[in-house]
């Protein structure tokens, strides 16, 4: 294939991807400014805040503090390094200051494939978006380590996550083996930590993702503030 072709299909392929995952992006940040303004009329003892990013500081910080047989042992990072999951980091403080996260939300999409063949493009590789789920992933199982819940979500579409894929077993691997689509906040299955994710074909809408959203944010808020 001459190179300028394959430049071509190469950012054929790029462009789908970044106007379906910038959709995406746009559809999970309605559900959760739709999701803050049911929390706030529905617990106006509660000030709730929404944050893009995390520092990796910060939460190293807030390790060394909580296992302070650890602080020594904990890796230095870079000031401006962070984890910056799509839906961002939802906070809820009452009126004596306590300050707690009550959800962290992402959106994944990952298979262009379909969208390929009905261009007679040829296939592509599997992408690589599970792989940054999984990044964060890790530092929210941090993040929740002192606490009995993790109030994380991550919705996945994408012909990757089409029924009997292997893709969707990477998944499920990374949620210790327990099943996705279902909803999984307090730690009931220690050693085992699994969290909410939800993963199909079809794109969700901001109505799905808000119900899921909600029932976590609100299981959240009964875990510590009732």
């Amino acid at each position: 294939m001459a190179n300028s072709d394959f430049l071509r299909k190469n950012k054929n392929q790029h462009s789908i991807k970044n106007s379906i995952s910038k959709k995406m992006d746009g559809d999970i940040d309605v559900a959760v400014q739709k999701l803050l303004a049911y929390l706030r009329k529905k617990y106006p003892a509660l000030t709730f805040e929404h944050k893009k990013k995390l520092s990796l500081t910060v939460i190293i910080s807030d390790l060394a503090k909580q296992y302070p047989q650890y602080a020594k042992d904990f890796s230095t990072v870079m000031s401006k390094s962070f984890m910056k999951p799509d839906g961002g980091f939802l906070y809820a403080t009452d009126k004596k200051g306590n300050k707690k996260l009550i959800l962290v939300a992402e959106v994944k999409r990952q298979g262009t494939n379909d969208k390929r063949a009905t261009e007679g493009l040829a296939k592509q590789a599997k992408g690589n978006a599970i792989e940054r789920l999984g990044k964060n992933l890790t530092g929210v199982r941090a993040i929740f380590k002192k606490e009995s819940m993790i109030p994380f979500v991550c919705f996945g579409s994408g012909h990757d996550f089409q029924n009997e894929s292997t893709i969707l077993d990477r998944v499920v691997t990374m949620n210790d083996f327990f099943p996705l689509n279902k909803v999984f906040i307090e730690k009931e299955h220690l050693p085992f930590e699994p969290v909410s994710l939800f993963f199909r074909y079809k794109d969700w809408s901001t109505k799905e993702m808000m119900k899921i959203l909600t029932d976590v944010a609100e299981e959240a808020i009964a875990y510590h503030f009732s």
